[in-house]
């Protein structure tokens, strides 16, 4: 069930809580309210809504400019909190071609030159609901937290399978202030993989003009959820399929997405010359538009 909730100190605007399982854990995932999908028949078979026009347009209203995130971070993260933002931190600088970069200010010191940046915020969560969670891209004029809550941070890091495993939770937050959404929530999601339907509800498709067009769905993103113990998630070509990261890391995909975002860099389909045939394929894939009744049993 969805409620909205206002954060009195540092947020203003209402947002959706929605819980979910991740690796076997539940966790709270801040997500800006989505616009739903139309029905089947409201949108041609293959076009998935997507707009790039309407997208550039409002992603360039929110992105940070000259890709220049000032971040600061509350000094009551445990250092090996501090030691996982700064390995991601540094990891996403010295990737190349991304065009963006993100600079520390120091905690609490006044400069009126940078009114918008990223805090990293200790947020005491509670046994029952972990959180690690952001919004997505700048918001105008403020500071924006990124809140690491006390159990799902411990989750993480007892995760011992995964030893890189906080590192990857906060660049995947990081990667949703760069512009990037969940992947599992695309709007051509369903002809890739499979929910479960007692889940299906949690993770609404958003509309396409919310993403840019001419990717690959990618099941390895950093902003992909995983597999997890429940079998939320699995992929329609091989149910052992590994979903998502666990080793800090980009996919190249990720990255292509970045460096399209903030570089210019061509779409995915536009370097290879074939986005005019992209979505072909989704015109005889009935997966793709399953719906209701349909969406109850697993393909």
């Amino acid at each position: 069930r969805s409620v909205i909730v206002k954060h009195k100190s540092i947020m203003t605007s209402p947002v959706i809580v929605r819980s979910a399982n991740f690796h076997g854990g539940l966790f709270l995932l801040l997500t800006l309210n989505s616009q739903l999908l139309p029905t089947a028949g409201q949108q041609a078979k293959s076009n998935f809504g997507w707009e790039d026009s309407l997208f550039i347009n409002s992603f360039k209203d929110a992105s940070w400019p000259d890709g220049l995130i000032w971040y600061d971070i509350d000094p009551h993260l445990s250092p090996r909190v501090i030691s996982a933002i700064n390995y991601a931190v540094n990891y996403v600088n010295k990737y190349p071609n991304l065009c963006v970069m993100w600079l520390q200010r120091y905690p609490y010191k006044f400069d009126s030159s940078i009114t918008s940046f990223v805090s990293f915020v200790r947020y005491k969560d509670n046994p029952s609901k972990h959180l690690c969670a952001t919004h997505l891209n700048r918001i105008k004029g403020r500071q924006q937290p990124l809140f690491l809550g006390d159990y799902c941070v411990k989750d993480l890091i007892d995760e011992v399978k995964y030893p890189l495993f906080l590192e990857t939770a906060i660049l995947h937050e990081m990667s949703h202030k760069m512009g990037l959404r969940h992947e599992h929530q695309r709007p051509d999601r369903d002809c890739f993989i499979y929910i479960d339907r007692y889940r299906v509800a949690e993770f609404v498709k958003v509309q396409g003009n919310q993403y840019p067009s001419g990717f690959p769905y990618d099941y390895n993103s950093i902003v992909h959820y995983e597999s997890d113990d429940d079998k939320t998630f699995h992929a329609h070509d091989n149910v052992r399929r590994i979903l998502g990261r666990n080793n800090g890391t980009f996919s190249a995909l990720d990255a292509h997405k970045i460096g399209h975002l903030y570089c210019g860099r061509k779409s995915y389909c536009a370097e290879q010359n074939n986005c005019a045939s992209f979505y072909d394929f989704a015109k005889t894939n009935q997966r793709c538009w399953r719906r209701g009744p349909d969406y109850t049993s697993d393909p």
